[in-house]
């Protein structure tokens, strides 16, 4: 297995400026490839501050010449939002800027108010996407390709930029709900699911659902490629990391009033609401891998044996979360926390079943 880091690159108050946080988010993705991260991640969202991308290729397209080795993840693209014609060129062309580094992640979404805003209704997203990942599917990799589906109705047409990667990138596709491990197992792919912030068990759940829903399709769990998302923080100083927690329950706030599938909003700054039963920042820190590194470590070898990933993507910034205090969170992963877990499980690369594709390459 390996490890990612996840960029959500959200952003709590205005002084926390656009052209900085682009500028952050590079040196935190090149801090995580100099610690021995795998994939570095970038969302696509709209409209508020809960996420400032728009387009994981765009940024894709950013990191790329400003990296060596890390691959490049969108997590994810929103196809329903996009022209069939173009997002084939666009996913082709940013696997060629990235020189065959992309791991292309889809999903359906979830923020109504985002998805009516490109005339998708969220009721629909879900079948949608289905039509969008046969598509991708077929189409990534062909010089003349044609579609006609029920969304999508592409005549014959020509491209003449084919991916980096033979046949095409490796797809992801991110969700915890049944119509996603359904997307995932029609067609092979790893499956990337989120705790939600919540403890080891609760990913454990996760993961008994989806090898139920293997085995009820008569295929092997153990082929399943599965993906975790965590809040990880690496730090000796109990306050520095119990602001990290605060910051994370910051980011479910966010998340949580975006799923009530309101389709106006009053502001582009999203209210910071509490809700019954949240998770306060005490226990946050005490169900995720933050604290110093042996503590760390040690809920990283937990989920390694009861969840038996793949691979782990990490959120190590949220908010208002220092800079600096984000990279030498990073630094001491590499340095401190990868030794250890190693010293525990043996060589990551053998870790997790099965191996996944990009890391047999």
């Amino acid at each position: 297995m390996d490890y990612g880091i996840f960029n959500l690159m959200n952003r709590r108050h205005p002084s926390q400026t656009v052209p900085q946080m682009i500028a952050d988010t590079v040196e935190q993705v090149q801090a995580a490839e100099s610690a021995g991260f795998g994939i570095s991640w970038f969302t696509e969202h709209h409209f508020s501050n809960y996420s400032l991308s728009p387009s994981p290729l765009m940024m894709i397209g950013h990191v790329a010449p400003q990296t060596l080795r890390i691959r490049l993840g969108s997590a994810v693209v929103l196809p329903a939002l996009y022209q069939p014609a173009r997002l084939l060129g666009e996913i082709a062309f940013a696997d060629c800027l990235a020189e065959g580094r992309l791991v292309l992640g889809l999903g359906a979404g979830y923020q109504a108010y985002e998805l009516t805003r490109f005339g998708v209704e969220l009721s629909e997203a879900s079948a949608i996407t289905d039509e969008w990942i046969d598509f991708l599917s077929q189409g990534l990799g062909q010089e003349s390709f044609e579609y006609h589906g029920k969304y999508i109705d592409l005549p014959q047409t020509f491209f003449t930029a084919k991916p980096a990667q033979e046949p095409r990138p490796e797809i992801w596709i991110a969700g915890n709900s049944p119509g996603s491990q359904r997307r995932a197992l029609t067609g092979n792919h790893p499956l990337f699911v989120s705790g939600f912030g919540r403890d080891v068990d609760t990913l454990a759940a996760i993961r008994a659902e989806a090898d139920a829903t293997w085995q009820q399709a008569g295929r092997n769990p153990e082929d399943l490629q599965f993906g975790t998302l965590r809040y990880c923080f690496v730090t000796d100083d109990k306050a520095e990391a119990l602001a990290f927690a605060e910051n994370a329950r910051y980011q479910i706030r966010l998340s949580r009033y975006l799923r009530k599938g309101q389709t106006a909003l009053d502001s582009a700054w999203l209210p910071e609401e509490p809700f019954e039963d949240e998770m306060s920042p005490e226990d946050i820190l005490a169900w995720n891998p933050i604290g110093d590194a042996e503590t760390v470590a040690e809920k990283l070898v937990a989920e390694i044996e009861q969840v038996r990933p793949v691979h782990t993507a990490l959120y190590m910034t949220m908010g208002n979360t220092p800079h600096e205090s984000a990279m030498r969170s990073i630094e001491k992963f590499g340095d401190a926390v990868m030794p250890l877990i190693e010293k525990s499980v043996g060589p990551l690369v053998l870790a997790g079943t099965p191996l996944p594709a990009y890391a047999a390459q």
